[in-house]
């Protein structure tokens, strides 16, 4: 099979167009909702992509007219309690690649639920259609909103709307999801998957360990002291130095390592 026909199930577009990767949720008929099988699919396609030389960025997006609207709670209902917490480990799986691994892009095509929010909240630029919106409604089912949603939230829009968004299940429309920082871009629908190119051009064109080293110590650095965060970002700007530059990428990933 050829690299840009790779398979990941049912629920997964997946191409390589020029050094970008494209991943696309493809379970429309339930507005892009997320079960154990779909997640072990997405989770995979990511892997692939972080092992694969030819892929130095990744477009998340979807096909229809939602992005996704998280968990599937009708499936959910169906499993136990072994079956919830791998869901939750793979979730939080597929958190830790995008927060930590190769640059990503989420193309938002309309509305966003639950994990959908908390998937884009780990990738690095995010642009969304004018018609999107965006919700976290687990407060009304008495669901904690795990996998490091918390944790993202507070960094990405500050503790304030986190409490807004998973307290009071606020719903936001993109201009305001814009001037909160939850995004970082309105477009057309029509320029939606142009636009998202663009952006993916420009970061494939780049020295990847440079652009790699910028993210991870960009994501992890902000709330260390002083003092710790600069001798980390010495070790991103000697990469150079370092003759194997895939292991110094490791090694600097390793200071920041959490388990899922």
């Amino acid at each position: 099979m050829e690299e840009n026909q790779q398979y990941f199930g049912k629920n997964i577009e997946f191409s390589i167009k020029r050094r970008i990767a494209i991943i696309k949720l493809n379970r429309t008929y339930r507005s892009n909702s997320f079960t154990i099988p779909f997640l072990r699919d997405l989770e995979n396609a990511l892997e692939f992509c972080q092992n694969h030389e030819k892929v130095k960025v990744i477009i998340l997006t979807a096909n229809g007219s939602s992005f996704s609207t998280g968990m599937d709670l009708g499936e959910i209902t169906k499993y136990d309690y072994n079956d919830v917490k791998e869901l939750e480990r793979r979730a939080a799986s597929i958190c830790k690649i995008l927060y930590n691994g190769k640059p990503v892009i989420c193309a938002i095509n309309g509305r966003t639920f639950g994990e959908g929010v908390v998937f884009l909240t780990c990738c690095d630029y995010r642009i969304a259609v004018q018609e999107s919106y965006f919700q976290m409604p687990e407060i009304n089912s008495a669901i904690f909103p795990g996998t490091g949603c918390v944790t993202f939230f507070s960094k990405i829009i500050g503790i304030s709307w986190t409490k807004k968004m998973l307290m009071f299940a606020e719903q936001i429309d993109a201009q305001k999801a814009l001037n909160i920082g939850l995004i970082d871009e309105i477009v057309e629908k029509n320029d939606l998957l142009t636009k998202t190119l663009e952006k993916a051009k420009f970061l494939s064109t780049k020295n990847q360990f440079v652009l790699n080293a910028i993210k991870i110590l960009t994501n992890h650095l902000h709330d260390r002291k002083v003092s710790e965060a600069y001798k980390l970002e010495k070790i991103g700007s000697d990469w150079y130095r370092f003759p194997d530059k895939a292991k110094f990428l490791v090694e600097l990933k390793e200071n920041f390592e959490w388990t899922p």
